[in-house]
């Protein structure tokens, strides 16, 4: 399940709003599987209900994803729909990675400008430190809610005139974040904006394959398109699934909803009588 999330997701704030969206879903499909026992004469109406809330709003867009992401053209979607997604996850690429280059270039500038005091401590740099081009000061503070000894080390790096120009943060122990070098700090920053760079270099190739559906995205057009034709599937195993999936809904869908009809109109027949 953690892989199949992973692969359906761009990035970690994605995978955290996929995860949490699946996890309310799957919660109030067990609140009324729950309180079905509760209810004898619609209980297996509830339960059901429970059922095909999960598979038309979690199994099947699920698979849909997993179909886009292996196959950009497993599903057409309505040219207005595609262009506008598109568009939207490209403004969102342009945003997310456009600083980023610059903010390598601007610590690996400091980096070889500042050679000097590359193996000086944090500790050392609580003192406020003057370079050629910066003052760099160190901040130690406890994290909150405490968790034994951790700190956060804050890096603060001014240009001459006294504007904070980066911050940098790292978390540790007293003794670890004490001895670790101002040199290691940059380094490892450089390294992780480098990954990130290269996330988003991977992310807008898939972009140009027209690989840029999420679950998150792709879920208000497969939980609608059972009435709006939204997406049609193209592919031999996109089509067989799609034709399961409504099969499954519309033959729940119409027993849940004869049950409750029928209940309803013997509690009218029955207060007319009486």
């Amino acid at each position: 399940m953690l892989l199949t999330l992973i692969n359906i997701s761009f990035g970690i704030g994605e995978f955290f709003s996929t995860t949490f969206i699946i996890l309310v879903i799957l919660s109030i499909c067990a609140y009324l599987y729950r309180i079905s026992k509760k209810y004898q004469k619609s209980k297996y109406a509830i339960s059901s209900l429970a059922i095909m809330l999960v598979l038309h709003l979690v199994v099947f867009p699920l698979l849909y994803t997993l179909m886009l992401k292996s196959n950009p053209n497993s599903f057409e979607f309505k040219t207005a729909i595609h262009d506008s997604q598109k568009q939207v996850v490209m403004n969102e690429w342009i945003d997310d990675s456009k600083d980023i280059p610059y903010q390598i270039k601007y610590l690996e500038n400091i980096k070889s400008s500042n050679y000097t005091i590359l193996n000086k401590s944090l500790k050392e740099l609580e003192q406020l430190t003057f370079t050629e081009n910066y003052i760099i000061h160190t901040d130690f503070s406890f994290n909150f809610p405490q968790r034994g000894n951790d700190l956060t080390a804050t890096i603060y790096i001014f240009d001459r005139k006294g504007i904070l120009k980066k911050k940098l943060h790292k978390i540790g122990s007293q003794i670890g974040l004490d001895s670790m070098k101002i040199g290691t700090v940059i380094t490892q920053d450089i390294n992780y904006l480098k990954n990130e760079l290269n996330f988003y270099k991977v992310k807008k190739a898939e972009l140009d394959k027209n690989n840029f559906w999420t679950y998150t995205t792709l879920l208000p057009y497969s939980a609608s398109s059972l009435f709006t034709g939204n997406m049609s599937p193209l592919t031999p195993t996109a089509n067989i699934f799609y034709t399961i999936h409504y099969i499954i809904i519309y033959c729940i869908g119409i027993g849940v909803f004869l049950h409750f009809l029928i209940r309803n109109l013997e509690l009218i027949i029955r207060n007319r009588k009486s």
